[in-house]
């Protein structure tokens, strides 16, 4: 039976803390009885590297008797969200059991179904219609820290706020930042700056924060993933260096203006971060003919007499939406380069821009890293994803966590649910969380 070694991890660049990483390391030090418990309680995040070690303990006897049903169970588990080698495990042992051993097999693996808590194809947004439509009328650049810019560090910080009725931010709360310790506090005291359209109501929003000196090219990236191991760290499954993945591509995506287009067909890819992906992209110098009262973004197929002859979209609803919208309709009488481009329609204001566009695997989102490290316990992915997933919400507010608590009581009294929005704010209050003291205050 194959394992995953840890090799010689060393972290001195980050914080240590309890979650998938602590299991591989208990487990490379033979602490079965460690590695088992911190294993198990990241099955209910449907973490498969998490169940595949546990059928590795159950099939090699390892702090146990040897387990064959277990085994199976738990690499059936690790199989359906996708983990290869687990696959192939199942195969094999389903030959060495009986039909009576594999019914067992079974009914633990229903039980360990029913633990999950965290379900990957869930996306609903929290966030109220009421947020989503106030415009932002001043944002307030960050003083940049100066030692962090002696070292030509770049990094970002994603921060929940409070705005008032007159569009006010009341009270702000750090969920992620990278690197850590380093741009927080000059992104707090920006973002209470902030104003925003007066409205009837507060309301909760959820903002990034980027701090990049220039132009952050592919050199100045692959420089702090090499002298950080986050591809190899990532790959063998340490959450802390996920969370940093995450946040490093964010920055990418955003200073390429989002030009990626996530293509599911691709295969995964670790490790290359090209001068397209960082770079940021020269808009066409052509003049742009939008249907009537169009306004979304989108990556499109163009010929070279100016034509849309495809749009591309992962969602099947928006997809039938802008191939109605844009499919055969000329966006422009200028000659131009065919190929596949991102229509951006939110350039300041200053118009739509036609932006050449590059398809890249899932491996190389923020969002894949930010999931994968949530998953593997890290707590300030998780409290990021639960910004807007209520699953990870839910989770969290079970595990009482003092910032979702803080946030979720805070939604609830404004939703007039006041008795149990001070529950929870309380109980963040009581475990010393300075926001939560700052939001109940302000409501």
């Amino acid at each position: 039976m194959r394992k995953l070694s840890l090799l010689a991890l060393l972290l001195s660049a980050f914080t240590a803390q309890a979650d998938l990483l602590t299991a591989l390391q208990a487990h490379e030090n033979k602490d079965f009885a460690k590695a088992s418990t911190e294993f198990t309680q990241l099955l209910p995040l449907g973490n498969e590297l998490a169940a595949f070690n546990l059928g590795a303990m159950a099939y090699n006897g390892e702090g146990q008797a040897v387990d064959k049903v277990k085994a199976l169970a738990y690499f059936e588990f690790a199989a359906a969200r996708n983990h290869n080698d687990s696959k192939a495990l199942v195969e094999k042992l389903k030959t060495t059991l009986s039909a009576d051993e594999q019914h067992k097999a079974d009914a633990l693996l229903e039980q360990l179904q029913q633990q999950v808590k965290i379900d990957r194809a869930v996306q609903q947004d929290l966030r109220p219609e009421s947020e989503k439509n106030r415009k932002g009328l001043k944002r307030v650049a960050p003083v940049f820290p100066k030692e962090a810019a002696e070292h030509g560090a770049f990094g970002s910080v994603t921060l929940r706020m409070l705005v008032n009725e007159a569009g006010d931010v009341e009270a702000v709360d750090v969920l992620n930042a990278f690197p850590k310790g380093v741009f927080e506090k000059s992104a707090m005291n920006a973002l209470k700056k902030w104003k925003y359209e007066p409205g009837n109501a507060k309301f909760i929003g959820k903002v990034v924060i980027q701090f990049n000196i220039g132009e952050i090219d592919a050199r100045k990236m692959r420089r702090l993933f090499d002298d950080n191991k986050l591809w190899q760290y990532s790959a063998m499954g340490s959450p802390v260096h996920q969370n940093a993945i995450a946040n490093v591509l964010h920055v990418a995506r955003s200073h390429s203006a989002y030009t990626q287009f996530v293509d599911k067909s691709l295969p995964p890819v670790l490790g290359e971060v090209t001068s397209d992906f960082v770079a940021q992209p020269k808009p066409l110098n052509a003049d742009l003919t939008l249907p009537q009262g169009y306004d979304l973004n989108a990556f499109v197929t163009v010929d070279a007499q100016g034509k849309v002859t495809a749009v591309h979209d992962s969602d099947v609803k928006r997809k039938a939406k802008l191939t109605a919208s844009l499919v055969g309709h000329q966006l422009t009488t200028e000659k131009i380069d065919a190929g596949f481009y991102r229509l951006d329609m939110n350039y300041f204001k200053k118009g739509p821009r036609l932006l050449p566009a590059q398809r890249i695997p899932e491996t190389l989102t923020d969002y894949f890293w930010l999931e994968q490290a949530a998953r593997g316990g890290n707590i300030e992915a998780q409290r990021a994803l639960a910004a807007y997933r209520p699953d990870w919400e839910k989770y969290l507010l079970e595990q009482q966590d003092p910032v979702v608590q803080s946030w979720a009581g805070t939604r609830l009294i404004l939703d007039g649910k006041k008795a149990e929005g001070e529950k929870l704010l309380d109980a963040a209050i009581a475990k010393g969380h300075v926001a939560a003291k700052e939001l109940k205050a302000a409501l």
